[in-house]
């Protein structure tokens, strides 16, 4: 009897030591997928891959895995692998918008824009998700390369009513307005993202455009100046200057 209770702990403690590896590999596998993410802000996809790949020994159904696999291939241009990894992301976890969202840049990017549509849509129709800005402007940028601009028009000031501070989408719904000969309405749209945005050099730049198309040269020049102010050697300040100098 002692012999067979002697064995039974050996057994209990290997099991105890087997979860607590198991915890520790899930604890790398997190740190990892941080260290992934990062090499990807830096635009570095082939190390962030490496990252990755070892995760999969430890966390071989984690979402968070698969997505980070398709942003390093989709930074690789290689749309084929990107998709299956979002696909995967998806099928682990469905309410993924972010997945969604850039499976929809990958259908995009392979010419099956009926299917980056449905992607994007997919991704809008979840609550949870967190950054909706993004497939709104990808909606609209998908329906400006069809023509439909009052469409994409639509899509891209969504995008700007989720998110005040997304400048993508001043950018595009003000040259939609422009495109539009409706250009009071991109005089407003521009105001809106200069004031929410007052340190973004273009929005300013762009906005004291629209004030000098609309006949408003003093606030113009005011503007101008601000974007010179902001940061004296961008290529937007040049711009400035010259505007200034023909407006004096």
């Amino acid at each position: 009897m002692p012999r067979l209770i002697s064995l039974m702990l050996l057994v209990f403690l290997a099991g105890c030591a087997h979860t607590g590896a198991d915890r520790m590999s899930l604890h790398q596998a997190e740190l990892r997928l941080d260290l992934a993410e990062r090499y990807l802000i830096e635009n570095e996809p082939r190390p962030a891959l490496e990252q990755l790949q070892q995760v999969k020994e430890a966390s071989p159904d984690n979402p968070r895995l698969y997505f980070n696999m398709g942003l390093a291939h989709t930074s690789m241009e290689d749309w084929d692998r990107a998709a299956r990894d979002f696909e995967k992301a998806l099928e682990l976890k469905p309410d993924y918008g972010e997945a969604w969202n850039n499976l929809g840049q990958v259908r995009k990017a392979q010419g099956r824009t009926q299917e980056a549509r449905q992607a994007y849509e997919a991704a809008l129709e979840i609550e949870e998700y967190m950054t909706p800005e993004f497939a709104y402007y990808n909606l609209a940028s998908l329906f400006q390369e069809e023509g439909d601009l009052e469409r994409a028009l639509e899509y891209a000031v969504n995008s700007v009513e989720k998110n005040r501070r997304f400048v993508p989408g001043y950018d595009l719904a003000g040259s939609l307005y422009q495109e539009l000969d409706l250009y009071d309405e991109a005089l407003r749209i521009f105001e809106r993202g200069a004031q929410a945005m007052p340190g973004n050099a273009r929005l300013s730049l762009a906005y004291a455009e629209e004030l000098v198309r609309a006949g408003r040269d003093s606030e113009a020049i005011t503007w101008f100046e601000h974007v010179i102010e902001q940061n004296d050697d961008s290529q937007e300040a040049q711009m400035a200057r010259d505007y200034l100098e023909a407006l004096r």
